[in-house]
């Protein structure tokens, strides 16, 4: 009987080991297959989704830019290129790179030298720009290695290239080379709340896009086509974009305005104040060749903005001090009179008696040198007690063009993009640039 049992426990061993032998070869099995499969057909590792896809424009001089897949699929027509004054007579700036990028001869377009990512000083030295104390002969072109990345400037990020250029003054001048859709993303939301109608910001980009294109050679003297400032559009880069606004400008993107098969200079400000301006009232020396899209317009929409109504007082020292500081030779005031409106009852000339003699002045001069967020529009009436002048005005800005916070109103009624437009540009169409 005990050897029956041994013999008996020595089987069911020997089955034990063999199925243990079996699950250890077929675990070896499959992970050798595992292992060839991951060979053959490689695994992909998650990448960094970027902020928001360039809405890029055909760009000879930048070579490394490609269209992204996301800028493909919303199908955004290649356009053109902008060149925005970002920094003027400057002696040192700082550079911050997200990746590797290629220093490049802006003339010849060839590479100079790779440099690496991290934070870069640039300085002047007489007549050549220091990058980390390199010598480059001016200009030269900053094109980043990887295009969904950003260069920064001081801390702000900006899409396309950097330009930097020596001055007159052997100073640096900071530029950003970027498409003309990717620029009006960025001055959007400095000019309009992102938060408006869906119809008033696409009114905005076409007005903003045919501005920007119309007055391209504004400053050409000093190496760039517009500043990043108030005297063109305000352009706050990647740091001032917005979905909302985005949407607007892609929607319409290439589409600006024209007047008789040519672009118009498409004014615009923030409030008529009820009506807008005849251009030909505001700025006196400008083209009245076919004004008939500037002539003024009933508004009625805008009355929901703040500054729809607003007072001012300046004393007769301080309005002699601002238009001493304007150049204006002028003695101490003794009295000012509204002498004439214009067809939308703004104020178009005033008469400043002082100790020296009389001045005549057109009242958008005598707004800028008063201070244009003081005397908010030339559409006031004015009262003098104690040597003081009260004023009582309507609206915000020259009130040429498009009214925008009427545009908001008339987006909240119903009106299209292409509605809003035809009512403050008179006869204009909307076309493809």
């Amino acid at each position: 009987m005990a050897i029956f049992k041994k013999m008996k426990q020595r089987k069911i061993l020997n089955l034990s080991n063999l199925i243990i032998r079996n699950i250890n070869y077929n675990l070896i099995f499959i992970l050798i297959s595992t292992c060839l499969l991951i060979t053959f057909t490689g695994c992909e590792v998650p990448r960094r989704k970027p902020l928001k896809p360039s809405i890029q424009a055909t760009q000879p001089a930048i070579e490394e830019r490609k269209e992204s897949k996301t800028v493909e699929e919303l199908k955004i027509p290649s356009t053109r290129t902008i060149l925005i004054g970002i920094k003027g007579n400057y002696l040192k700036v700082t550079i911050n790179s997200e990746s590797k990028f290629i220093i490049k001869d802006i003339n010849s377009s060839e590479n100079i030298k790779i440099v690496s990512s991290g934070i870069h000083t640039v300085k002047t030295l007489k007549n050549k720009i220091l990058i980390d104390n390199i010598k480059y002969t001016s200009p030269i072109r900053l094109v980043p290695e990887d295009p969904k990345t950003y260069l920064r400037v001081e801390n702000r990020r900006y899409r396309g290239n950097i330009i930097l250029r020596l001055n007159y003054r052997k100073k640096l001048t900071v530029i950003n080379e970027l498409g003309i859709e990717d620029y009006i993303c960025g001055i959007m939301a400095k000019e309009v709340s992102p938060d408006w109608p869906i119809e008033s910001l696409k009114a905005q980009a076409v007005v903003a896009r045919t501005f920007a294109i119309k007055n391209l050679s504004k400053h050409s003297k000093d190496g760039f086509d517009l500043c990043s400032e108030t005297h063109c559009q305000v352009y706050g880069s990647v740091e001032s974009e917005d979905e909302r606004s985005d949407k607007a400008v892609i929607d319409t993107a290439g589409e600006i305005i024209t007047y008789d098969g040519k672009m118009i200079s498409s004014f615009y400000h923030s409030n008529c104040g009820g009506r807008t301006e005849d251009i030909r009232k505001v700025w006196h020396d400008s083209d009245s060749k076919n004004p008939e899209f500037f002539t003024g317009v009933k508004c009625g929409y805008c009355e929901e903005d703040k500054w729809y109504n607003w007072t001012a007082a300046l004393s007769f020292k301080t309005i002699y001090n601002k238009l001493r500081n304007s150049g204006y030779n002028v003695g101490e005031i003794k009295k000012i009179k509204i002498v004439g409106h214009t067809s939308s009852d703004r104020v178009e000339e005033l008469l400043i008696e002082h100790t020296k003699g009389k001045l005549w002045l057109f009242s958008h001069k005598f707004r800028m040198a008063m201070n244009p967020n003081i005397i908010r529009s030339t559409n006031f009436k004015t009262k003098i007690s104690k040597n003081t002048v009260y004023f009582t005005g309507h609206g915000w800005g020259h009130g040429v063009g498009m009214c925008q916070w009427g545009a908001k109103g008339m987006a909240a009624k119903g009106w299209n993009y292409k509605e809003i437009l035809e009512h403050y540009y008179k006869g204009t169409k909307i076309e493809k640039d």
